[in-house]
């Protein structure tokens, strides 16, 4: 791979003295606020979405509703290597406004959909927009006067917190007043003005590789992830060991043995497969991921459990009560983050994702109990929200883990690895709830205890085994630590 400067052949903005000037900082300000408008597009995919599944479920009269979030993450999966070369090759600035744009055309598809189908098709579109953090932070470090990179590279990557906390906030009010539809049209705005506000005022790099995409490997990848999410979602009723099931399980095996056996003899790989199987990344990566789908199961199924009629076991909450009761929690996750970069050194990350993960475990195992008093769910919400420093944790070992040239891949495998058991954990989780729907009317769908606490132990065991696999992790133990791997906070625990 090579790097060259784009037509009109300047150097990077960061080296433009006259936008090092003092005066200079309000605009690049501006432009961060601008991309802060995109790269919180990923966190606001589940805090302004995951309050509104018990009412999508009921609108659209499916129990089928996980594929909401599962269309989204595979999208992902899919998208951010894919649109990380092609940003590489035709600009960072461009290809953030090509995303914005399908990101929204999702949201717009959603928002209108008569029909479940067409609403997935929808959320499928969206999730390119989890490229978005990525794409940004990168464009920074591109562009961006070097004494404000560092600052405007954390923000990029972790937001300012408000989304984590006032999100489940906004979509209960809308929920609540307008209905599904209009969290929908919340999300459409929000992209496609950050689409055009980046296009008419966000500076575009002259940087640029000459590379190609692997375009064979991203479809056989695309092909393995869909045949895997949909045997777990549907096994259960297919039932685990039928025909259907079976087969659907050897396509994805086979379209997964196919890419990587192509990954190791194309010349530019989506993805290396030497990297990713590495010691350092690989069980980092694992770790990680399996604790990161535990959040994004829980995530997904506290709404549902708060909502359910309180004449069952649950509390019946209206969407803006069950954010308010949710909002400790929240304010814990951005705490998580603080906490990893203070005490990095002191503890190290490795100790911090091992921690985490075991207060992930032991708050979804509370949570599956079916608790019937309020402090108790806050209180269980709380040590998954604290627990949520494994979303610090996680990058920063990756980062100790590969040499300098290799941190932009290793990005990218993060967010693989996350919206990969985000999406298949949920899809198993759900799976087993639904076999245990006690009524499915126009009022919504009811679900015996037993099969929340069924969905609830699926996220405690991924969450300890996260935890477990972390003690093989070689790098950050206590008192390591690099100033190349700045701590990075959590974007939420619903991812």
């Amino acid at each position: 791979m090579s790097v060259s400067l784009g037509p009109d052949e300047r150097p990077p903005l960061s080296g433009d003295a006259s936008l090092e000037a003092p005066e200079s900082t309000a605009r690049w300000i501006g432009i961060l606020l601008i991309l802060v408008l995109l790269t919180e597009q990923a966190a606001l995919a589940f805090a302004l979405f995951t309050p509104a599944l018990p009412k999508i479920a009921a609108h659209y009269q499916t129990t089928q509703v996980v594929w909401v979030m599962t269309a989204l993450v595979l999208a992902a999966a899919i998208a951010s290597p894919v649109l990380g070369k092609l940003a590489d090759i035709y600009g960072k600035k461009r290809i953030l406004v090509v995303t914005a744009a399908v990101a929204s055309t999702g949201a717009l598809i959603s928002a209108l959909a008569p029909t479940f189908g067409i609403l997935l098709a929808g959320r499928f579109l969206s999730g390119v927009g989890f490229a978005f953090t990525a794409l940004g932070y990168s464009l920074i470090r591109d562009v961006f006067p070097a004494r404000l990179q560092p600052m405007s590279i954390g923000i990029a990557n972790t937001g300012v917190g408000v989304v984590t906390v006032l999100a489940p906030l906004v979509s209960g009010f809308m929920l609540d007043r307008t209905g599904v539809a209009s969290v929908f049209w919340f999300s459409f705005a929000l992209c496609a003005v950050g689409g055009v506000l980046t296009l008419l005022f966000v500076p575009e790099t002259p940087v640029r590789a000459r590379v190609s995409v692997d375009w064979v490997g991203a479809l056989l990848l695309t092909a393995g992830l869909f045949a895997a999410m949909l045997m777990l979602s549907m096994g259960a009723g297919w039932g685990w060991l039928s025909g259907r099931t079976l087969g659907v399980l050897g396509l994805a095996l086979a379209a997964f043995a196919t890419w990587v056996a192509w990954e190791r003899r194309v010349a530019e790989p989506l993805i290396s497969i030497e990297v990713l199987t590495s010691r350092a990344v690989g069980i980092t990566l694992l770790a990680g991921g399996v604790a990161y789908g535990a959040t994004t199961l829980i995530a997904t199924l506290l709404p549902m459990l708060l909502q359910t009629p309180a004449a069952d076991y649950g509390f019946g909450l209206s969407v803006t009560e069950m954010a308010l009761w949710l909002l400790p929690g929240g304010v814990l996750i951005v705490v998580s983050g603080v906490f990893v970069g203070a005490t990095a050194r002191r503890i190290g990350f490795r100790q911090h994702l091992i921690a985490g993960s075991v207060l992930i475990a032991v708050g979804a195992l509370i949570l599956g109990t079916t608790p019937s008093h309020p402090w108790q769910i806050v209180a269980a919400y709380g040590l998954v929200g604290f627990g949520s420093m494994i979303y610090a944790a996680v990058p920063n070992l990756v980062m100790l883990a590969l040499p300098a040239e290799q941190r932009a891949v290793g990005a990218n495998f993060t967010g693989l690895s996350q919206s990969m058991f985000g999406g298949m954990l949920s899809s198993v989780g759900f799976a087993l709830l639904a076999q245990h729907v006690v009524t499915a009317d126009a009022t919504g769908i009811v679900y015996d205890s037993r099969g929340f606490f069924v969905a609830f132990l699926v996220a405690a065991v991924a969450a300890l085994a996260g935890a477990v696999l972390a003690f093989w992790i070689t790098a950050g133990r206590r008192g390591e630590s690099s100033d190349a791997a700045s701590p990075v906070g959590p974007r939420s625990a619903a991812r």
